[in-house]
Protein backbone atom coordinates (compact mmCIF):
# COMPACT_ATOMS: atom_id res chain seq x y z
CA UNK A 1 0.00 0.00 0.00
CA UNK A 2 1.29 3.63 -1.47
CA UNK A 3 2.12 6.28 1.76
CA UNK A 4 -0.30 8.45 2.65
CA UNK A 5 0.99 12.04 3.08
CA UNK A 6 -0.67 14.96 5.33
CA UNK A 7 -0.39 18.67 4.53
CA UNK A 8 0.46 20.10 8.12
CA UNK A 9 -2.07 22.73 7.38
CA UNK A 10 -5.60 21.41 7.65
CA UNK A 11 -4.73 17.69 8.48
CA UNK A 12 -6.11 16.61 5.16
CA UNK A 13 -4.61 13.39 3.62
CA UNK A 14 -2.99 12.73 0.08
CA UNK A 15 -3.53 9.51 -1.59
CA UNK A 16 -0.45 7.57 -3.37
CA UNK A 17 -2.02 8.79 -7.04
CA UNK A 18 -2.04 12.11 -6.07
CA UNK A 19 1.56 12.14 -4.46
CA UNK A 20 2.51 10.96 -7.57
CA UNK A 21 1.48 14.04 -9.24
CA UNK A 22 2.81 16.56 -6.66
CA UNK A 23 5.85 14.52 -6.35
CA UNK A 24 6.16 14.99 -9.88
CA UNK A 25 5.49 18.92 -9.57
CA UNK A 26 8.10 19.12 -7.08
CA UNK A 27 10.89 17.96 -9.22
CA UNK A 28 10.41 21.09 -11.43
CA UNK A 29 12.00 22.82 -8.17
CA UNK A 30 9.88 26.33 -8.84
CA UNK A 31 7.55 27.51 -6.30
CA UNK A 32 4.04 27.05 -6.59
CA UNK A 33 0.21 27.39 -4.45
CA UNK A 34 -1.32 24.73 -2.67
CA UNK A 35 -5.04 24.39 -2.68
CA UNK A 36 -6.85 21.56 -0.59
CA UNK A 37 -10.19 21.48 -0.52
CA UNK A 38 -13.28 18.72 0.11
CA UNK A 39 -15.87 17.88 -1.43
CA UNK A 40 -19.36 16.83 -0.74
CA UNK A 41 -22.35 14.75 -1.76
CA UNK A 42 -25.12 12.58 -0.32
CA UNK A 43 -23.07 10.45 1.77
CA UNK A 44 -19.78 11.02 0.72
CA UNK A 45 -17.13 13.24 1.56
CA UNK A 46 -13.37 13.19 -0.05
CA UNK A 47 -10.63 15.21 1.02
CA UNK A 48 -8.01 13.21 -1.01
CA UNK A 49 -7.80 16.55 -3.45
CA UNK A 50 -5.52 19.66 -4.41
CA UNK A 51 -4.42 22.06 -6.71
CA UNK A 52 -1.01 23.06 -7.28
CA UNK A 53 -1.24 26.72 -9.01
CA UNK A 54 2.08 28.26 -10.79
CA UNK A 55 2.98 31.24 -13.43
CA UNK A 56 3.32 29.57 -16.86
CA UNK A 57 7.17 31.13 -16.93
CA UNK A 58 7.59 28.16 -14.42
CA UNK A 59 7.34 25.94 -16.92
CA UNK A 60 10.20 27.12 -18.87
CA UNK A 61 11.07 28.20 -22.26
CA UNK A 62 9.14 25.54 -23.77
CA UNK A 63 5.86 24.83 -21.37
CA UNK A 64 3.99 22.22 -23.53
CA UNK A 65 7.12 20.11 -23.44
CA UNK A 66 6.84 20.15 -19.45
CA UNK A 67 3.00 19.37 -19.96
CA UNK A 68 3.62 16.82 -22.36
CA UNK A 69 5.96 15.11 -19.89
CA UNK A 70 3.29 15.31 -17.21
CA UNK A 71 0.69 13.97 -19.45
CA UNK A 72 2.51 11.27 -20.46
CA UNK A 73 3.97 10.11 -17.04
CA UNK A 74 0.02 10.25 -16.35
CA UNK A 75 -1.75 8.77 -18.90
CA UNK A 76 -3.18 11.85 -20.54
CA UNK A 77 -4.83 11.32 -24.05
CA UNK A 78 -3.17 13.02 -27.12
CA UNK A 79 -6.22 14.74 -27.90
CA UNK A 80 -6.55 16.39 -24.77
CA UNK A 81 -2.85 17.59 -24.71
CA UNK A 82 -3.62 18.92 -28.04
CA UNK A 83 -6.01 21.13 -26.52
CA UNK A 84 -3.89 22.67 -24.31
CA UNK A 85 -1.17 23.15 -26.75
CA UNK A 86 -4.03 25.36 -28.58
CA UNK A 87 -4.24 27.72 -26.06
CA UNK A 88 -0.95 27.40 -23.99
CA UNK A 89 0.13 30.81 -25.18
CA UNK A 90 -2.85 32.70 -24.10
CA UNK A 91 -2.65 31.07 -20.69
CA UNK A 92 -0.57 33.05 -17.68
CA UNK A 93 -1.45 30.26 -14.83
CA UNK A 94 -1.11 26.47 -15.36
CA UNK A 95 -2.57 24.32 -12.43
CA UNK A 96 -2.15 20.85 -11.68
CA UNK A 97 -4.96 18.86 -10.44
CA UNK A 98 -5.85 15.64 -8.23
CA UNK A 99 -9.49 13.86 -6.91
CA UNK A 100 -9.09 10.92 -5.64
CA UNK A 101 -11.70 8.80 -3.98
CA UNK A 102 -13.48 6.31 -6.61
CA UNK A 103 -13.26 8.13 -9.61
CA UNK A 104 -9.47 9.19 -9.54
CA UNK A 105 -9.13 11.96 -11.81
CA UNK A 106 -6.28 13.98 -13.34
CA UNK A 107 -6.41 17.63 -14.13
CA UNK A 108 -4.66 20.33 -15.99
CA UNK A 109 -6.19 24.15 -16.02
CA UNK A 110 -5.49 27.05 -18.00
CA UNK A 111 -5.95 30.01 -16.72
CA UNK A 112 -6.43 33.54 -18.44
CA UNK A 113 -6.20 36.11 -16.01
CA UNK A 114 -5.36 39.04 -18.43
CA UNK A 115 -8.32 38.70 -20.14
CA UNK A 116 -10.48 39.45 -16.64
CA UNK A 117 -7.82 41.86 -16.15
CA UNK A 118 -9.27 43.46 -19.31
CA UNK A 119 -12.72 43.60 -18.13
CA UNK A 120 -12.02 44.91 -14.96
CA UNK A 121 -10.49 47.92 -16.53
CA UNK A 122 -12.96 48.49 -18.92
CA UNK A 123 -15.76 48.60 -15.81
CA UNK A 124 -16.81 44.93 -15.28
CA UNK A 125 -20.64 46.02 -15.05
CA UNK A 126 -20.81 47.74 -18.54
CA UNK A 127 -18.73 45.15 -20.52
CA UNK A 128 -21.18 42.67 -21.90
CA UNK A 129 -18.79 39.68 -22.64
CA UNK A 130 -18.37 36.38 -21.11
CA UNK A 131 -14.59 35.97 -20.37
CA UNK A 132 -13.20 32.01 -20.56
CA UNK A 133 -11.68 32.02 -17.39
CA UNK A 134 -10.05 28.96 -17.05
CA UNK A 135 -9.72 25.65 -19.84
CA UNK A 136 -9.48 22.31 -17.89
CA UNK A 137 -8.91 19.05 -19.56
CA UNK A 138 -9.50 16.06 -17.23
CA UNK A 139 -8.73 11.83 -17.57
CA UNK A 140 -8.49 9.09 -15.63
CA UNK A 141 -5.43 7.10 -16.32
CA UNK A 142 -7.64 3.93 -16.63
CA UNK A 143 -9.99 5.49 -18.60
CA UNK A 144 -8.99 7.32 -20.67
CA UNK A 145 -12.06 7.58 -23.01
CA UNK A 146 -13.90 9.27 -20.53
CA UNK A 147 -11.89 12.35 -20.64
CA UNK A 148 -13.49 15.73 -20.46
CA UNK A 149 -13.26 19.43 -20.91
CA UNK A 150 -14.49 21.96 -18.68
CA UNK A 151 -14.95 25.43 -19.11
CA UNK A 152 -15.06 28.47 -16.65
CA UNK A 153 -16.51 30.95 -17.72
CA UNK A 154 -16.83 34.59 -15.93
CA UNK A 155 -20.72 35.42 -17.24
CA UNK A 156 -21.23 38.92 -18.14
CA UNK A 157 -24.67 38.66 -16.31
CA UNK A 158 -23.32 37.63 -13.04
CA UNK A 159 -21.02 40.78 -11.89
CA UNK A 160 -21.50 41.94 -8.53
CA UNK A 161 -23.68 40.50 -5.45
CA UNK A 162 -26.76 41.08 -6.91
CA UNK A 163 -26.10 39.75 -10.16
CA UNK A 164 -24.54 36.87 -7.87
CA UNK A 165 -27.47 36.21 -5.83
CA UNK A 166 -30.11 36.43 -8.45
CA UNK A 167 -27.55 33.60 -10.01
CA UNK A 168 -27.43 31.35 -7.56
CA UNK A 169 -31.38 31.57 -7.27
CA UNK A 170 -31.97 30.67 -10.47
CA UNK A 171 -34.28 27.65 -11.61
CA UNK A 172 -31.09 25.84 -11.85
CA UNK A 173 -30.04 25.80 -8.25
CA UNK A 174 -32.79 27.31 -6.45
CA UNK A 175 -33.68 23.55 -4.72
CA UNK A 176 -29.92 23.12 -4.73
CA UNK A 177 -28.24 22.18 -1.29
CA UNK A 178 -25.05 23.52 -3.07
CA UNK A 179 -26.84 26.90 -4.14
CA UNK A 180 -28.04 27.63 -0.54
CA UNK A 181 -24.79 27.30 1.11
CA UNK A 182 -23.03 29.51 -1.44
CA UNK A 183 -26.00 32.11 -1.58
CA UNK A 184 -25.63 32.02 2.19
CA UNK A 185 -21.90 32.61 2.09
CA UNK A 186 -21.84 35.28 -0.10
CA UNK A 187 -24.35 37.40 2.05
CA UNK A 188 -21.92 36.95 4.68
CA UNK A 189 -18.61 37.94 2.32
CA UNK A 190 -20.27 40.80 0.63
CA UNK A 191 -19.78 42.98 4.05
CA UNK A 192 -16.24 42.29 4.20
CA UNK A 193 -15.26 43.23 0.42
CA UNK A 194 -15.56 45.41 -2.44
CA UNK A 195 -18.74 44.15 -4.31
CA UNK A 196 -16.44 43.31 -7.31
CA UNK A 197 -14.42 41.45 -5.61
CA UNK A 198 -16.44 38.42 -5.09
CA UNK A 199 -16.24 36.60 -8.30
CA UNK A 200 -18.71 33.71 -9.85
CA UNK A 201 -17.77 31.61 -12.43
CA UNK A 202 -20.41 29.43 -14.90
CA UNK A 203 -18.68 25.66 -15.22
CA UNK A 204 -19.36 23.32 -18.13
CA UNK A 205 -18.26 20.08 -19.16
CA UNK A 206 -18.26 19.13 -23.08
CA UNK A 207 -20.56 16.54 -23.88
CA UNK A 208 -21.95 16.19 -20.62
CA UNK A 209 -25.00 17.67 -18.66
CA UNK A 210 -23.14 19.02 -15.62
CA UNK A 211 -23.78 22.60 -14.71
CA UNK A 212 -22.18 24.01 -12.04
CA UNK A 213 -20.82 26.99 -10.38
CA UNK A 214 -18.07 28.61 -8.80
CA UNK A 215 -18.19 31.29 -6.34
CA UNK A 216 -14.14 32.97 -5.30
CA UNK A 217 -14.72 34.97 -2.00
CA UNK A 218 -11.08 34.99 -1.17
CA UNK A 219 -11.52 38.32 -1.15
CA UNK A 220 -13.89 38.57 1.96
CA UNK A 221 -11.25 37.08 4.30
CA UNK A 222 -13.46 34.16 5.63
CA UNK A 223 -12.42 31.53 8.24
CA UNK A 224 -14.17 28.65 7.58
CA UNK A 225 -15.55 29.04 11.21
CA UNK A 226 -17.36 32.04 10.22
CA UNK A 227 -19.78 30.30 7.79
CA UNK A 228 -20.55 27.07 9.98
CA UNK A 229 -24.57 27.85 9.80
CA UNK A 230 -24.19 27.33 6.04
CA UNK A 231 -22.00 24.19 6.03
CA UNK A 232 -23.92 22.69 8.67
CA UNK A 233 -27.51 23.74 6.55
CA UNK A 234 -24.95 21.49 3.49
CA UNK A 235 -24.33 18.77 5.80
CA UNK A 236 -27.73 17.93 6.91
CA UNK A 237 -28.74 17.99 3.21
CA UNK A 238 -25.95 15.17 2.63
CA UNK A 239 -26.70 13.32 5.40
CA UNK A 240 -22.73 14.52 6.61
CA UNK A 241 -23.64 15.47 10.04
CA UNK A 242 -20.95 13.58 12.38
CA UNK A 243 -18.55 14.28 9.63
CA UNK A 244 -19.25 17.83 9.21
CA UNK A 245 -18.76 18.34 12.74
CA UNK A 246 -15.22 16.62 12.76
CA UNK A 247 -14.59 18.77 9.21
CA UNK A 248 -15.30 21.85 11.37
CA UNK A 249 -13.41 21.43 14.23
CA UNK A 250 -10.04 20.73 12.07
CA UNK A 251 -10.72 23.72 9.61
CA UNK A 252 -12.45 26.06 11.82
CA UNK A 253 -9.82 28.73 11.76
CA UNK A 254 -8.65 27.68 7.77
CA UNK A 255 -9.21 30.20 5.23
CA UNK A 256 -12.33 30.29 2.69
CA UNK A 257 -11.12 30.69 -0.23
CA UNK A 258 -14.27 29.17 -2.45
CA UNK A 259 -17.31 27.55 -2.98
CA UNK A 260 -18.19 25.23 -6.11
CA UNK A 261 -21.29 23.55 -6.54
CA UNK A 262 -24.31 22.11 -8.93
CA UNK A 263 -24.76 19.53 -11.13
CA UNK A 264 -22.23 17.01 -11.13
CA UNK A 265 -21.53 14.79 -14.37
CA UNK A 266 -23.99 12.38 -13.43
CA UNK A 267 -26.82 15.02 -12.54
CA UNK A 268 -26.60 14.31 -8.49
CA UNK A 269 -25.91 17.52 -6.53
CA UNK A 270 -22.58 18.55 -4.86
CA UNK A 271 -20.48 21.15 -3.30
CA UNK A 272 -16.69 21.54 -2.91
CA UNK A 273 -15.11 23.37 -0.36
CA UNK A 274 -11.52 25.23 -1.02
CA UNK A 275 -9.07 26.76 1.32
CA UNK A 276 -5.94 29.07 1.35
CA UNK A 277 -3.26 28.51 -0.78
CA UNK A 278 0.24 28.00 1.00
CA UNK A 279 3.10 28.93 -1.04
CA UNK A 280 5.49 25.49 -1.59
CA UNK A 281 8.95 25.20 -3.32
CA UNK A 282 9.74 22.11 -5.60
CA UNK A 283 12.69 20.09 -3.70
CA UNK A 284 14.14 19.12 -7.07
CA UNK A 285 13.83 15.44 -6.58
CA UNK A 286 10.84 13.15 -7.11
CA UNK A 287 9.88 11.23 -4.33
CA UNK A 288 9.65 7.27 -4.08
Amino acid sequence: MGQVATDDLVGLTIGPSGRRLLSMIETMNVPFGLERSIKLGVGVINEDRFLAIMHKSSLGVDPMARLAWVAGKLGMPEAMLNVLASRIADADIVQFGYEGGVAGVYKVYLEFPADVRAVRVAGAARAARDVLVHLAVKWRALAPHEAAISRYVWPAEARGVAAIDARLAGQANRESPSGQAARAIVEHARYRCEDDRIFFLDVSEDGSPRRSFDVNVYAAGLAVHEVEPALRGLARAYGLDSEMERMLMRLGPVSLGHISGGRARHGQDFATLYFGVTGRKGTGREHS
